[in-house]
């Protein structure tokens, strides 16, 4: 079946870039960039050998999807000169913290002993709400959210006395909004922030089983193809995505983890042999909406880094209706089957969720049987009253054509008559 001309990916037009980003990348048109900024596995193993002075990088399950994904970077993301300097710096960020990772573990054995208990894990259809929802709960001094900081530098392990004046905070702030300088019209799109929470795909980079953290670098079809296959297993990801939570609380305490990540829609099953008692809420949006807005903020993001975002097939899972429906139907079948746990499961519409914030958790509490403090929920009440849903510039989108619109609707059908999710 041929893809419609006008569906929401080609419909999308880039914004404008600074001036400074594109004269860098007309610089590099000229160069060869690839040996300019090699990502290349020697040259990247090696340079992060030699920052950390360390050589162990713990079990090898990780090396396939790391040599997928760097060929794939390679050969299919086509990255400008600046994408290539973001994507090798954060390449090394994230080998140099397994390497730390590993470190730490091997001089505190005892941190293995550590426990997490009823992770409350967002999941669902990006921007439908989910960032609200983790970031009151956040507010929540019983809770723990996966900062942006401690995600991108793990070690040493954060300490409770100065989990807020970290020097590392301002170093992943400035790196964190690097992103915007390089594409402003992100500010509008998504809040970013070293000091905000952050989602699940950037401590399981660290295994480099994280499509939806590559996928924003540039087209890795490839690499996709392999984490997306029928035969691939999840689980060593989740062990590991386990193993940086425990290291992280091991001197900072978290009676409840708030984590996130719309991808983990599709891996609960296995969530639940990694977190038995894990706990998912799934908010419900308008999914045609949602996903036109998915589909410009995720061309931003790659076309910070490529001349040719949406050229080849990364994150369709996220941004063609028919690939996203399908996800969202496997989800109902598993339900109907029994597969994950009605008790382990809290819907909430985001209608309700935007008119009525604190009602809305309170209901998520209950349902999970967890105790909302009094102090919590105060918590929750003041972050609501300090970020006010208008106080960003408006994320303004294509909805798409009409036609594409109601292709989309007809392959929402099913879900948004599961679920009664109304239309926006």
């Amino acid at each position: 079946m041929n893809k419609p001309v006008n569906d929401h990916r080609q419909l999308w037009q880039p914004p404008q870039r600074p001036e400074w980003v594109q004269r860098i990348n007309e610089e590099g048109y000229g160069m060869n960039i690839s040996g300019v900024v090699p990502l290349d596995e020697k040259s990247l193993l090696e340079t992060a050998i030699r920052s950390t002075g360390l050589s162990d990088f713990g079990a090898d399950d990780w090396r396939e999807s790391f040599r997928v994904l760097i060929k794939a970077l390679e050969d299919e993301a086509e990255l400008t000169l600046m994408g290539r300097l973001m994507t090798r710096s954060e390449i090394l960020m994230l080998l140099e913290g397994r390497l730390r990772i590993e470190d730490a573990y091997k001089r505190h054995p005892e941190i293995e002993d550590e426990q997490i208990v009823q992770p409350i894990i967002i999941v669902g259809q990006g921007r439908s709400g989910t960032s609200l929802i983790q970031n009151a709960l956040a507010h929540n001094p019983d809770n723990g959210a996966l900062m942006h900081w401690e995600a991108m530098f793990p070690c040493p392990p954060p300490e409770k006395a100065a989990y807020r004046s970290d020097l590392r905070i301002d170093r992943a702030d400035m790196l964190v909004n690097q992103w915007t300088r390089v594409t402003p019209t992100l500010a509008s799109m998504h809040e970013l922030s070293g000091r905000l929470p952050h989602e699940d795909m950037a401590i399981m980079a660290f295994n480099f089983m994280s499509p939806s953290f590559f996928d924003v670098m540039g087209q890795v079809g490839s690499y996709d193809a392999m984490v997306y296959g029928p035969k691939w297993d999840w689980e060593p990801a989740f062990r590991y995505h386990k193993r940086v939570l425990k290291l992280l609380q091991w001197k900072n305490p978290r009676k409840n983890w708030v984590l996130k990540d719309p991808l983990h829609l599709d891996r609960m099953s296995t969530i639940l042999r990694v977190y038995p008692d894990a706990c998912f809420v799934w908010p419900h949006r308008d999914p045609v909406r949602s996903l036109a807005s998915l589909v410009s903020i995720v061309g931003t993001l790659q076309w910070g880094r490529s001349d040719h975002p949406f050229k080849g097939g990364s994150l369709e899972y996220m941004t063609d209706p028919f690939l996203s429906a399908a996800r969202f139907n496997g989800v109902i079948d598993q339900i109907e089957k029994g597969v994950i746990p009605q008790k382990q499961m809290h819907h909430l519409f985001y209608k309700d969720l935007v008119a009525d914030t604190v009602g809305s958790l309170e209901a998520m509490y209950r349902h999970f049987g967890i105790p909302l403090s009094e102090q919590g929920r105060r918590g929750i009440v003041q972050y609501m009253v300090d970020h006010p849903r208008d106080s960003r510039p408006p994320h303004r989108f294509n909805a798409g054509s009409p036609e594409a619109v109601a292709r989309a609707r007809e392959a929402f059908k099913r879900y948004q008559t599961y679920f009664d999710v109304p239309v926006e």
